[in-house]
C-alpha cells in the first residue's frame, strides 16, 4: 500500500476523491474493558491451551477464532481486544474471552461493561495517484507532515481528531478515531483537502 515510486503524477481529481468514502473499509478495531480487579496470569497460562504469557509486560495473549481476534489479558484485570474487523464484534469477542477465563477458573466480575473502542483503523482509495509534494505545500504545515526520505506517505492530522496517511498511489489509511462515523469524517476532510489542492495548482 505504501508508494515508493516517483511522484511526477498529477493530483487526484474531485471525481476520484468521491471514491474514498465509497471504498472505506474497517481494517482493525481495538477495544478494552476491565473484567476483574486482578488476574493470576501464571495460573491462566498453565490452564488455557494456546495462551502465551509475556512476563515482562505482565500480559497473556489469547487467540480467538469466532470472532477472529487477539486478546491481551493483563494482570490488572484489563482486557484489550485487537484485530477485529467491525465495531459490532467487540461484545462477542469479549464474551468469548470471558468464557475462556471463567473456564480456566478466573474470578471474573459478574457485570462487565461493554468494551470501549479506543482506536479504529480504516482504509480506502481516492482512485487515482496523488502528487504528495503539491498536496503538502498547499496545506497548513501544522496539520501536515511529509518527509519522503523517512516515510513514503503524507501524514494529515484532521481538525476534528484522527489521522490520515495519504500515499502517492491514492491509498488512504485513517486511524485515531473511535467509530466508523469518525473515520468517515476524516476521509471526507481528506477528500476535500485533495480537491482544494487540485484547484490550487490550476487543474
Amino acid at each position: 500500500m505504501m508508494d515508493t515510486g516517483p511522484m511526477q503524477t498529477r493530483p487526484a481529481s474531485r471525481e476520484a476523491g468521491l471514491a474514498l468514502l465509497e471504498t472505506l473499509q474497517v481494517r482493525n478495531v481495538v477495544a478494552s474493558a476491565r473484567v476483574a480487579d486482578s488476574l493470576r496470569l501464571d495460573d491462566l497460562a498453565a490452564t488455557i491451551p494456546g495462551a502465551t504469557l509475556n512476563r515482562r509486560c505482565n500480559r497473556l495473549v489469547l487467540r480467538l477464532t469466532a470472532p477472529k481476534a487477539a486478546a491481551l489479558v493483563f494482570g490488572s484485570g484489563k482486557v484489550v481486544l485487537t484485530g477485529l474487523r467491525a465495531p459490532g464484534a467487540t461484545v462477542p469477542a469479549l464474551e468469548a474471552v470471558l468464557d475462556v477465563l471463567r473456564d480456566a477458573g478466573a474470578a471474573v466480575d459478574g457485570l462487565v461493561p461493554a468494551p470501549t473502542i479506543v482506536n479504529l483503523v480504516a482504509s480506502g482509495t481516492l482512485g487515482e495517484r496523488v502528487a504528495l509534494h503539491r498536496l503538502a505545500i498547499s496545506r497548513n504545515l501544522d496539520r501536515v507532515e511529509f518527509d519522503p526520505e523517512q516515510f513514503p506517505g503524507l501524514v494529515y492530522r484532521s481538525e476534528g481528531g484522527g489521522v490520515a496517511l495519504v500515499f502517492g498511489t491514492g491509498s488512504v489509511i485513517v486511524t485515531g478515531t473511535r467509530s466508523i462515523d469518525g473515520a468517515r469524517a476524516v476521509a471526507a476532510e481528506v477528500q476535500a483537502v485533495v480537491a482544494a489542492a487540485d484547484a490550487l495548482v490550476g487543474r
